[in-house]
């Protein structure tokens, strides 16, 4: 979605809040109405400057899914389900944007939490310079031995972390198909990339985009065909020191985007994906991690969750 459609979904919501005010006004909620007035005076922020939003709008109802597949990380990194995402087996070490990728970059804490640390190693692997890890559930690659993945069609799909703090870091939660490759794909039908968590690297507090995140669609590969669609930036709670929920809804009409299990945004672009989807947990690493004095800094997660339609 590009600044003027994210202006237009801005002026439609815009619409909505009086009678939302109103309703809130009648039950005598007065922390709703105050939410949904510093919502106004966000929107008309996000039409004239593209500044993010904090979600307003409805909370998930999960009395329609069922957990199918979980992990909490207290058995530290399950080969069953995980592998590196573009490293190749449990050793491997591969170049990743302004980083290096290694198994060596997580770790676990004492109550069952999976850390991706970024950190600059003067003999890390492949020698100096920085180093981080991606990983991914994708059940159609196998690089470690006992490896199965995993991947579902539809559902709720949900982690909960505490993002790295300082620039050049990009977490980040995803969902992706070996169909995003095709070179003559059909919109997102047979293969997209999901990202329900991502960040701007910029990591400055005087930034109006300070602790929100940002979630997108893309589609049709990543060559000249390649598309997507942003749906804005999204204000989190205090998300480098406290733990926040992202999660996306997918079904066969449309993807709902949440923060902390409050709607965002929701969009039908390139044709919703029919294929099942695996999951990715990554910290990106881009030039700006020359100004992080933060470092080493590390992506803490909680867990990641897959809910289906009952």
């Amino acid at each position: 979605m590009n600044f003027a459609t994210r202006q237009l979904r801005g002026i439609e919501d815009l619409k909505s809040i009086p009678s939302m005010i109103f309703k809130a006004l009648f039950k005598f909620d007065i922390k709703r109405v105050i939410a949904l007035t510093v919502a106004f005076f966000q929107l008309v922020g996000l039409v004239i400057f593209d500044t993010p939003v904090t979600p307003y709008k409805d909370e998930i109802d999960m009395s329609k899914f069922v957990l199918r597949w979980e992990d909490n990380f207290d058995k530290g990194f399950d080969t069953k389900y995980w592998q590196g995402h573009y490293v190749y087996g449990a050793n491997d070490t591969q170049p990743r944007d302004t980083a290096m990728w290694n198994r060596g970059q997580v770790s676990f804490t004492e109550d069952g939490c999976l850390l991706i640390t970024a950190e600059y190693k003067e003999d890390g692997p492949k020698g100096a310079g920085y180093y981080s890890y991606g990983m991914e559930t994708n059940p159609n690659k196998c690089y470690d031995e006992g490896y199965e993945g995993y991947e579902q069609l539809y559902g709720y799909f949900e982690i909960r972390c505490i993002l790295p703090k300082g620039a050049g870091l990009n977490p980040a939660f995803w969902l992706l198909s070996d169909g995003m490759w095709a070179d003559d794909t059909d919109g997102g039908i047979t293969g997209a990339e999901i990202d329900i968590l991502e960040t701007n690297t910029l990591y400055n507090p005087l930034d109006p985009s300070f602790n929100s995140i940002v979630q997108t669609i893309h589609v049709d590969a990543y060559d000249e065909a390649h598309k997507w669609e942003n749906q804005g930036e999204f204000y989190a709670n205090d998300p480098y020191n406290e733990f926040n929920t992202y999660g996306v809804e997918w079904n066969e009409d449309e993807y709902i985007f949440y923060v902390n299990g409050v709607e965002t945004a929701r969009t039908s672009f390139g044709g919703v994906c029919r294929v099942p989807l695996y999951l990715i947990i990554s910290l990106g690493v881009d030039e700006r991690v020359y100004e992080n004095e933060y470092m080493p800094a590390s992506m803490v997660v909680d867990y990641v969750r897959c809910y289906q339609y009952k």
